[in-house]
């Protein structure tokens, strides 16, 4: 309901006939730049001046015209490039041609988009751009006259109008957060008064009591959006404490949380998990926002946050998903993905999700929220599957919304219950994972499915999913009943198991440089009875 009438009033507020209420707003100046903390590269600038951008790991060659006609690239790229995340490399060029050229793609937006435009307009695009813009704002401008420069700024000032009169409508929570946020830090590159700072401070961290857990997790549970959101916020934090050093504190004391909780759902290789629509994140900028960490990310053993759960080994990492929700408002990023795990060794992700399917696939890009994309349980029919995607999500969601992981950092192990299938099928799923360090980090799982027989939607199969990480190719070894895997890494691991029978199949996985990338599953099948265990070890050679 919020988010029909908040897309009805968004509606109304934006049309023509209100529009001019909005659209002139008071004059204004950026007198305070926020800090950048994403590295840049000189040779990205020098790409783009001959067609060539890299954006959203994807390169679009324009042939030496303008990116902004260019309408055949992917909607992660059109976000990236309407959103100036591009604009940082400009800082690291020396000479003034290259410089110069920010100004004129800067004046070929303006001239194209620097009114209202409802997709280059969208409430998170217009929030990163307004950030990027300021923190940037000499890069934009370089060499550019007066006349100009007013035209930049005029757009500016207007974008910044725009977040203020739409926020209201905004229904989805962490959108509606970067929006504050682009505001808070407009205030402060403005010098608005200290009083108007004060106030929009206040805001935003009523909003982060709102949005983020006790220990630090986004309700969303969705890890690129924790990352993003605190790659906006860090400069914004820095740029306002000395204005209000009592609000900066609590401000600061928020992130330090954040900042502990997207470390526990990061992998001994650096990479970010792949849980409830999080996509992949460029090393690089992980790390620049982990270095801006003011307490220690270390996790002591293992922890459990927000229906996550995460295990250490001697040199390994187990990361898990209970399947928990958060709150209503929050739902939009929840895969079905209970008792799903990822699972790490050194510099090599051995076992993962697929993570979210791209915008291309249109509607099919939602079957990747099913239990079939994740490394977990998935029941299978002779004939129609009877539910509908939606509803098997749905019900996923409903009957594990208060699912917490029990982690036993003694034994080294953690316990997980899916119910995802209970009420649709009659199916119960509970799996214990044991990390031996003493065998080389070697990861133990010992799956239980129970079935009760008489319901009318009784499975006829089980099949659980092991979707193996970039890299990882497995060989069938018959003879000695098992599974040989050869890590990216050069090194060599089995896998081996009881009570299932087991194949090698194709899948794919999110790739930050690839799209959709091809990797190999492990699937162990069985027919279904009212009680079975099936047991397996991903281990090292010797």
């Amino acid at each position: 309901m919020r988010r029909t009438l908040g897309a009805i009033a968004d509606g109304l507020i934006t049309s023509p006939a209100f529009r001019w209420a909005w659209a002139a707003p008071e004059k204004g100046d950026v007198k305070h730049k926020l800090l950048e903390i994403r590295p840049a590269d000189a040779y990205n600038v020098a790409d783009m001046m001959i067609g060539q951008y890299l954006l959203a790991q994807r390169l679009v060659d324009t042939g030496g015209t303008t990116p902004f006609a260019v309408d055949y690239a992917s909607a992660r790229w059109f976000d990236e490039l309407h959103s100036f995340t591009w604009l940082r490399h400009f800082s690291a060029v020396q000479d003034e041609g290259s410089k110069k050229f920010a100004g004129t793609l800067a004046m070929d937006w303006v001239s194209r988009y620097g009114h209202f435009s409802k997709r280059v307009w969208d409430n998170k695009l217009t929030a990163l751009r307004v950030l990027n813009w300021i923190k940037h704002f000499d890069q934009l401008c370089f060499g550019m006259n007066e006349a100009r420069r007013a035209n930049v700024l005029r757009s500016l000032v207007e974008q910044v109008q725009c977040l203020r009169v739409r926020i209201n409508f905004e229904a989805d929570p962490a959108r509606r957060l970067l929006m504050r946020v682009a505001l808070l830090g407009a205030a402060v590159a403005f010098q608005s008064s200290k009083e108007e700072i004060v106030r929009l401070l206040d805001r935003t961290i009523l909003s982060l009591s709102r949005q983020i857990d006790d220990k630090g997790m986004h309700r969303s549970r969705n890890g690129e959006m924790q990352f993003l959101l605190l790659l906006e916020m860090i400069p914004v934090r820095h740029a306002v404490t000395p204005i209000s050093p009592e609000g900066g504190k609590k401000f600061a004391a928020v992130l330090d949380k954040m900042h502990h909780s997207l470390a526990l759902l990061m992998h001994t290789t650096g990479e970010l998990s792949f849980f409830n629509n999080a996509r992949a994140v460029p090393h690089e900028m992980l790390l620049a926002v982990q270095s801006r960490a003011n307490n220690n990310l270390e996790i002591a053993g293992g922890e459990v946050n927000a229906g996550y759960g995460a295990l250490l080994g001697a040199e390994s990492k187990l990361i898990v998903d209970g399947g928990m929700e958060l709150g209503g408002d929050f739902r939009a990023d929840l895969f079905a993905g209970a008792a799903s795990f990822e699972y790490s060794f050194r510099n090599d992700l051995i076992v993962s999700n697929c993570g979210p399917g791209p915008a291309s696939l249109g509607e099919d890009a939602q079957l990747f929220r099913l239990p079939a994309s994740h490394s977990t349980l998935e029941i299978e029919y002779r004939g129609a599957f009877p539910f509908k995607p939606e509803k098997l999500v749905r019900q996923h969601m409903a009957a594990n919304r208060g699912i917490v992981p029990k982690i036993d950092l003694a034994e080294k192990s953690v316990d997980l219950t899916n119910k995802g299938y209970q009420r649709l099928a009659g199916i119960s799923h509970v799996r214990s994972l044991n990390v031996l360090a003493r065998e080389g980090d070697a990861l133990l799982g010992q799956d239980v499915i129970s079935c009760d027989m008489s319901h009318k939607h009784a499975p006829d199969e089980f099949l659980l999913r092991f979707h193996l990480g970039p890299g990882v190719q497995a060989v069938m070894d018959e003879s000695a009943n098992q599974i040989e895997l050869k890590l990216r890494s050069g090194a060599t691991w089995a896998f081996i198991w009881e009570g299932a029978q087991a194949m090698i199949e194709q899948s794919v996985r999110y790739s930050a440089h690839k799209g959709l990338e091809p990797i190999q599953q492990i699937v162990l099948s069985g027919g279904i009875s009212a009680h079975q265990e099936v047991v397996w070890t991903f281990m090292p050679r010797s």
